[in-house]
């Protein structure tokens, strides 16, 4: 007898502004907060095969495997959760075997894990016959997400992972209106800069003292996320206007922001890559929760000669720094047939 296998690709996304303030209830305390993210061409990956008998889990990335009758076996060994916690949320118990690489590397900051909870959503379901639209989709693996890491999770990166490109998340009371920004994507990419500060961290940490000083009241964090919120709604009436020169001091003013919200935003050496790359004219940010992974900085290319994305790129190459190209991803899910 055939088995259905299907395979899936969704990516994994930088974000540009409003970070943090995705998490439920937070955004509701900052009325028009919006977080502005962009698709990126690192793609998470996973094979889903039905049939056969238990539950097989496999990632690529950190070459764990877990086995077990059924779901609730898996979720008692304590690893590869997620997945598990997918197909639960999907009501596939036993007779699966799902493949998984995420392709960036755990902790960076890119959204990985989220990528990877859309992908395999996106197969299983496909593969059960009971194919979910995005608008059901984000919520089912926001909630296995939070239960995978045991923290709340914000929901911005399911929403580049499922539809690809950049993308303005209004967080409304009681809905969140995804628009697709006006900006020009080419114009977007060669901005970019994406660089790696070495040590990772869990970001569900400081995710969860940001939110801890949120409902408690702690003004420093109120403040910062404040202050957060309206930087993002200038850089996104910035980037629909084309103005991408004056995003590059809001991304230094959100920064200033964001190292207020937790110890262990920032560290040494991500300190250092900022400093360069403000000398040399761009503005830097730690993607993500912060603590380490990849750092996001925005310097626009001169129109006609050198800009501050050449000043940028020379600096970061004089001082050994890796930087590395990122592409704006404009799919979003992707599923085929094996």
């Amino acid at each position: 007898m055939s088995r259905a296998v299907f395979e899936a690709t969704a990516p994994c996304r930088v974000d540009l502004a409003g970070g943090t303030l995705d998490i439920w209830p937070v955004y509701l305390f900052h009325p028009g907060a919006v977080t502005l993210n962009v698709a990126i061409d690192r793609r998470a990956w996973c094979r889903v095969e039905l049939g056969g008998d238990g539950v097989e889990i496999e990632s690529k990335d950190t070459l764990q495997k877990a086995r077990g009758r059924d779901v609730s076996e898996v979720l008692e060994q304590g690893q590869l959760t997620l997945a598990a916690h997918v197909l639960r949320a999907l009501g596939v118990e036993t007779g699966v075997r799902v493949v998984t690489q995420s392709r960036v590397p755990a902790g960076s900051g890119l959204g990985g894990s989220s990528a990877l909870a859309v992908a395999i959503a996106g197969a299983v379901s496909r593969a059960t016959g009971r194919e979910l639209p995005p608008e059901e989709i984000w919520p089912l693996t926001r909630d296995a997400e939070a239960r995978a890491i045991g923290v709340p999770t914000g929901i911005q990166d399911y929403h580049p992972a499922l539809r690809g490109g950049a993308l303005a998340l209004h967080l409304e009371p009681g809905s969140v209106r995804v628009e697709r920004l006006a900006a020009d994507p080419a114009r977007i990419e060669e901005s970019l800069v994406l660089i790696d500060a070495g040590a990772t961290r869990f970001s569900g940490i400081n995710n969860w003292e940001v939110f801890k000083g949120q409902i408690d009241g702690e003004a420093r964090v109120r403040e910062a996320l404040a202050a957060i919120a309206g930087v993002a709604v200038r850089v996104h009436e910035r980037l629909v206007a084309g103005s991408f020169e004056d995003v590059v001091d809001l991304v230094a003013e959100e920064w200033e922001a964001r190292k207020r919200l937790a110890p262990g935003v920032t560290t040494p050496e991500i300190d250092r890559i900022v400093d360069v790359v403000r000398d040399a004219g761009g503005a830097a940010k730690i993607c993500g929760a912060g603590g380490g992974g990849v750092v996001v900085a925005w310097a626009p290319p001169g129109e006609r000669g050198p800009g501050r994305r050449e000043r940028v790129d020379a600096a970061l190459k004089e001082r050994g720094i890796r930087a590395f190209p990122a592409r704006v991803d404009l799919r979003g899910l992707d599923v085929e047939e094996a």
